[in-house]
């Protein structure tokens, strides 16, 4: 009995060899058939393509079909008012213009080990007289490659993987409206919220150098001009409401009526001669939420935004949404509240410099000091038979040299915190007049408003508050001179 199971334990040692070894053989036969290659199995005349469809499956397992047709111009076969964007469908296309196989496996039998008996994707496409079908399967691990059928009874593995260029949604292939890059803008208006024009004169009346842009109020902060229309060109426009706007879209999304349009005209070019180019762009909250007052919205959100207020203040809805228009585009795209917040921020004192001294102090040629009853006298000029400073500015009190900096850092670091022409009630804490290298002269007075703030006079005239920390800053300064 132990002889027979012996033996039978043998035949099955036998078998399992001979198994192996026929598949081994086999193995060795189906690699004779894999041949390496490099070179270009498939040429697509792209120039000649008049339709091109593939179906795949998105990551949650959703069936995704797009179809393009071409009649001297890109369609989608499902909405033939879609905006296709031409040059991304060639560039699907481009893919398959000159298809380089690292492998070629010949005389395949079975397709379902490469995922090409239920390809992951299905190209179809039309050129001239001819059809191709393009079936995508697999991915080898081993090899870093996608498996490729053309239909001619052969698989490719090809190192750059259509699947990563096709598994796009329709979004993708919208021709969107562009923004251009601004530089050196000539001209902006506003329209709605805020209704004026900013023009820029390099030769404006401002005190300050680099100052080019002015409102009908004054000089602006050429910083915050060109950060704000900066802001316009990096709005991303990848999320839409439509892409056929009708006159109830318009009228649902409040564009009907923007709260805020922005027109600006700009150089096509660097160079004297570049052609000025024009650009509009609207904004606006949906028809309901426009019922809402917008200063009552900002309220909202610095509240949810307050550590102070996170646990009692109602929030924002997180998801609410804005919209924008790019000229007479039929295509509405949506925006966040906090990019909506952005663009509403435009209003002169929004541009305005917040710096108080309108003026550079390097400029400054003498300074008279008003502080405690008392006046105070500094100047640049040498006093006699005392020679004038060649490089920089020498300053001098009561007929010597002093270290004048603390008093200039102190000057430049007033900034208004918020702009009013309020009148002052309080006593002044400090007066300047200064006299700048040019000639002209400036008048700064700082009056105790409260504990924490004093007002700001320039010129005479009421600009807004300022932290009466730096007033204090100021005051010593002076006084570190004066009484030093």
């Amino acid at each position: 009995m132990k002889r027979k199971t012996r033996l039978i334990a043998l035949c099955c040692v036998l078998a399992v060899t001979a198994g192996a070894a026929a598949g081994l053989s086999l193995y060795r036969e189906r690699s004779e058939q894999i041949a390496e290659s490099g070179e270009v199995v498939f040429e697509l005349p792209v120039d000649e393509v008049t339709s091109l469809a593939w179906e795949y499956a998105d990551s949650e397992g959703e069936a995704v079909s797009l179809a393009f047709t071409n009649d001297g111009g890109w369609t989608y076969g499902a909405d033939a008012a879609f905006p296709v964007d031409s040059e991304a469908i060639y560039g699907l296309l481009d893919r398959f213009a000159a298809l380089q196989a690292a492998f070629v496996i010949e005389d395949v039998e079975d397709y379902g080990q490469y995922g090409l008996e239920d390809p992951l994707c299905t190209i179809e496409i039309a050129a001239g007289d001819e059809s191709y079908e393009i079936a995508l399967g697999n991915y080898s691990e081993l090899d870093y490659q996608r498996y490729v059928s053309l239909g001619d009874g052969r698989v490719y593995l090809v190192n750059d993987d259509p699947m990563e260029y096709y598994q796009v949604t329709l979004d993708d292939l919208m021709l969107d409206d562009a923004i251009p890059v601004f530089a050196d803008v000539e001209r902006v208006e506003f329209s709605g919220a805020e209704s004026y024009t900013i023009e820029r004169d390099e030769d404006g009346p401002s005190y300050r150098a680099g100052d080019v842009y002015y409102a009908p109020a004054g000089a602006l902060d050429t910083d915050s001009v060109n950060g704000y229309v900066s802001y316009i060109s990096s709005l991303a426009l990848d999320a839409y409401y439509t892409y056929d706007a009708t006159e109830a879209d318009l009228a649902e999304t409040g564009l009907d009526e923007p709260e805020l349009s922005v027109t600006i005209d700009y150089p096509e070019s660097s160079g004297e001669d570049a052609e000025i180019l024009s650009f509009t762009i609207a904004f606006s909250r949906g028809a309901e939420d426009k019922l809402t007052d917008w200063n009552e919205v900002l309220e909202a959100m610095e509240a949810e935004e307050s550590e102070e207020a996170a646990e009692t203040a109602e929030p924002t809805d997180a998801d609410a949404v804005a919209y924008l228009r790019v000229g007479g585009s039929r295509i509405i795209y949506e925006i966040s509240y906090e990019d909506f917040k952005a663009l509403m921020e435009c209003s002169y004192d929004d541009l305005r410099h917040d710096g108080l001294f309108p003026a550079d102090v390097e400029d400054i040629a003498s300074l008279s000091v008003t502080l405690d009853g008392e006046s105070y006298e500094f100047t640049t000029t040498a006093p006699e038979g005392e020679e004038e400073g060649a490089d920089e500015a020498r300053w001098y009190y009561d007929g010597g040299q002093i270290d004048f900096a603390d008093v200039q850092a102190a000057i430049s670091s007033l900034t208004v915190s918020r702009f009013a022409e309020d009148a002052a009630t309080g006593a002044m804490e400090i007066g300047l007049s200064a006299t700048l290298a040019t000639g002209e002269e400036i008048s700064l007075r700082l009056y105790r408003a409260d504990g924490g703030s004093c007002l700001a006079y320039v010129g005479g005239e009421s600009v807004g508050y300022v932290p009466r920390s730096q007033a204090v800053d100021l005051i010593e300064a002076v006084n570190a001179i004066v009484l030093g």
